[in-house]
This record gives structure tokens, sequence and C-alpha cells, in this order.
């Protein structure tokens, strides 16, 4: 069974509120660092990369479809490392 990330058209910004083009968003097992696949269809037959990196306009490129399992995301800069040092945010399950 598939569920759909919770908002089918995130875009993400700053504070400011200027778009966050090229940040990126690590999906990883809740409470943990390793890191779970997203896909791109909810067959889950194709797989996106982790990270999913947005576009120049503040939006993952793909859609994003998760396994039925709990999950942390991580949205981190662009320049930021894998798994990320300096997030902007975590929402771990």
């Amino acid at each position: 069974m598939s569920g759909r990330y919770v908002n089918p058209f995130p875009q993400y910004l700053d504070a400011t509120p200027n778009v966050r083009a090229g940040a990126q968003l690590f999906f990883y097992e809740a409470g943990t660092s390793t890191k779970l696949d997203t896909y791109s269809d909810r067959t889950l037959l194709t797989a996106n990369t982790n990270p999913v990196v947005l576009n120049s306009a503040g939006f993952p490129a793909v859609d994003i479809f998760l396994q039925d399992l709990d999950y942390k995301v991580v949205l981190a800069p662009s320049t930021d490392t894998d798994p990320p040092t300096s997030p902007i945010w975590t929402a771990d399950y």
C-alpha cells in the first residue's frame, strides 16, 4: 500500500518569503539516518533520488509517494551534507 506525501504540491519558502530553490528533501526511516525510498508513482515502481532536490520555484520536481512505513523528513539547504548537519527543519514521526 502507498500513501502520498502530506501535500501533493508543496512549495518551500523561507521566512522572507523567498523560495528555497535547490534545497534538499531527505527521507529516512523514522528515528534513524537510514534512508528510505520515495517513489514517483503510486505503484511504488519508480524510486526518486534521495534527496529530492527542489526546483527553481521551490517545488519538488517529482511526485512523492511513500511506502507504508514511518518516515523522518529533513529539509536541508542545497549546500548541506548527507546526512544534513544544518537542516532547516526535521519532521520525525
